[in-house]
């Protein structure tokens, strides 16, 4: 495998002080090496993987931390006949498709208010229910719906955009047009960016909790109490958002990423909240936060930086606050990715290599255990906002996985077994 050396990573993070000269670098270099290491194949895999499209589509689900698939075998997946090379469009809206365990469209919902990288928050709620963003015209508004497959028809809105949810008892909000202003990789374009004074509007913005049942929300955690929260110099020049959130799995808390912007430069923190008070308790503070997810209700497993300034997958204990690194350093070569955990595994995936192949590898977060699965050609065109990270997730049973790709030369959502 051709992976990027701790000398170019090194690199790399230095440049990271300075976004816009790294854009150009990493562009050009990877050109440049691409020729020299790139391979006689697009895909190679344990399994063949099978692609849910209609009528031979793009399609794509979202992000790597909600499986697209229930118990029965219905599978969500956005799909739509443009490009998605380009920038998302408000003049171009996508489909919510459900498939049936057969491949078969039970329904189809026309939404508008979704972006490459985690589509419309898709994600099922029940076997039957499926809560989605999209935006309201005459209220010039996020919101979310409830889509029943059984009855074909959305049963319940709320005036607030969803992030995670837990069950049928809540969910958490986020400010989707502060998103699109400060990183429109997840946000949506059908409002205008916010101005200079709405951004520095701490007070009134940040994690909303939405009942599920009434529909009664409140600010959970306002921007500036994250903010204020052990703070370091630079935060008070700085602009401040909210992002990530992911409710443990008895739904008693949740994390979320508090990232701070200077100047283009960025400085992470990683916060632990409980569910019902909103009290903090500030889990990593080295700088880098990338990827995370709930190994279970005491253990976070990320790639973020820890101890010793390390770039790492660790598992943290949110009791003890303790990092250890996982498998030695066994995932040290492939960089940062995406972790999504069933039981002991977790499954991940890496960026391009100087190959342009995207890895999909299968760990044991307990034994250290780690196998590739297969590798995957992503093309230049798909770049920045447009690019197609696989984003892997456990089918419900932990015996296949989904993940989107580009290897095609479309941006597709695929099912590949296991055989495990």
């Amino acid at each position: 495998m051709s992976s990027y050396n701790p000398l170019e990573r090194t690199i790399a993070r230095f440049l990271g002080r300075f976004p816009i000269v790294k854009q150009l670098a990493k562009a050009t270099y990877s050109r440049l090496v691409y020729f020299k290491s790139k391979k006689n194949y697009k895909i190679q895999a344990i399994t063949t993987p099978v692609s849910f499209t209609s009528h031979g589509d793009n399609s794509f689900f979202g992000y790597y931390d909600k499986s697209p698939e229930n118990s029965k075998g219905w599978v969500i997946a956005c799909t739509t006949a443009n490009a998605t090379s380009a920038l998302p469009s408000l003049n171009q809206r996508v489909n919510l498709i459900v498939f049936d365990a057969d491949g078969e469209v039970l329904l189809s919902q026309m939404i508008n208010a979704y972006n490459w990288q985690q589509a419309c928050r898709a994600h099922w709620l029940t076997d039957d229910l499926i809560i989605y963003n999209d935006f309201d015209s005459q209220k010039q508004n996020y919101v979310s719906h409830v889509l029943s497959i059984g009855q074909v028809a959305i049963v319940k809105s709320f005036e607030y955009p969803v992030q995670d949810s837990f069950k049928l008892d809540y969910f958490l909000s986020l400010n989707y047009q502060r998103l699109m202003t400060l990183r429109p990789d997840y946000g949506y374009r059908n409002l205008p960016n916010l101005n200079a004074t709405e951004l520095n509007n701490l007070e009134h913005d940040g994690l909303w909790k939405v009942d599920y049942a009434t529909g009664n929300a409140k600010l959970l955690i306002s921007l500036a109490t994250a903010y204020q929260y052990q703070p370091k110099p630079d935060f008070a020049h700085g602009l401040h958002k909210l992002n990530h959130v992911m409710i443990s799995p008895d739904g008693k808390q949740f994390i979320f990423m508090h990232r701070c912007l200077v100047n283009g430069r960025r400085f992470d923190r990683l916060f632990l909240a409980d569910a019902t008070s909103g009290d903090l308790k500030l889990l990593a503070d080295h700088g880098m936060v990338s990827h995370c997810f709930w190994a279970d209700n005491n253990t976070i497993l990320g790639y973020m930086r820890g101890p010793g300034e390390k770039d790492a997958y660790w598992l943290l204990d949110i009791t003890t606050g303790e990092f250890t690194q996982f498998g030695a350093g066994k995932l040290e070569r492939y960089g940062d990715g995406h972790p999504h955990v069933y039981g002991d595994w977790f499954i991940t995936d890496t960026y391009p290599n100087k190959a342009r192949m995207q890895h999909l590898i299968l760990c044991n977060w307990k034994t250290g255990e780690v196998k590739e699965l297969g590798e995957f050609f992503h093309g230049f065109e798909y770049v920045g906002e447009s690019r197609c990270d696989l984003h892997p997730r456990f089918a419900p049973d932990g015996k296949a996985v989904f993940f989107d790709s580009v290897f095609s030369g479309k941006r597709q959502l695929y099912r590949m077994e296991l055989n495990q």
